[in-house]
């Protein structure tokens, strides 16, 4: 895994051109609007891979820190912090400086994430309140054709599902999966602590050429 990527899943969007209710997709917009306005927030995704499942724990410090934990099968954890225009990485060992066109590329990916809205969210439509884990939601969910997926004809659909916290007006869970819900292909939990604070490194040495 190289060092210094930084996933946006928040922000990879299924394209949608079909129909769908607009007063949906604006809940949908205005849910990630006030994320995005948010002092810290914390999401957390479950991804397959082929060694086995990986977790990605992102905090964000808006406007411009985060930082960034990768736990993958028989690696140690790969961490990544952005704070102001530096950047730096560690995967068990001493923190390093990561070079200054990787941190620029970083902070792009994080202004995407928590700063800059998204041109389009999709569409969406209204699935009304769902319980999960306990817990109501509003819910969500992305309107798709399978042309626009580019899955091969039979193949099952993959929807996006966003589960909105009635009271905060806040995204709680994003989850991508098949029309069944039967298989799983990205899973995002969201938080939104009172306290969180990320750190500089800034005696970390320049990370070495490899």
């Amino acid at each position: 895994m190289q060092r210094g990527a930084l996933l946006c899943a928040m922000a990879a969007w299924l394209a949608a051109p079909a129909l769908a209710d607009e007063k949906c997709r604006q809940a949908v917009a205005a849910a990630f609007d006030k994320q995005r306005a948010s002092r810290v927030f914390v999401m957390v995704s479950e991804l397959k891979s082929e060694s086995g499942p990986v977790q990605i724990k992102v905090e964000y410090q808006p406007p411009d820190r985060m930082r960034q934990t990768i736990v993958a099968p028989n690696q140690a954890p790969l961490e990544t912090v952005l704070f102001g225009n530096r950047a730096y990485s560690r995967q068990g060992g001493a923190w390093e400086e990561l070079m200054p066109a990787v941190a620029q590329t970083i902070i792009a990916q994080v202004r995407a994430a928590v700063v800059d809205p998204p041109k389009d969210v999709g569409n969406f439509d209204c699935l009304g309140t769902t319980s999960l884990d306990g817990k109501d939601y509003l819910t969500y969910r992305s309107v798709e054709k399978q042309a626009d997926a580019g899955a091969a004809t039979g193949a099952p659909q993959l929807h996006r599902t966003i589960y909105v916290d009635p009271e905060s007006g806040l995204p709680a869970r994003n989850i991508v999966a098949d029309d069944k819900g039967d298989e799983v292909v990205f899973k995002a939990t969201y938080d939104y602590p009172e306290k969180l604070e990320i750190e500089d490194h800034p005696d970390a040495p320049l990370v070495k050429m490899r």
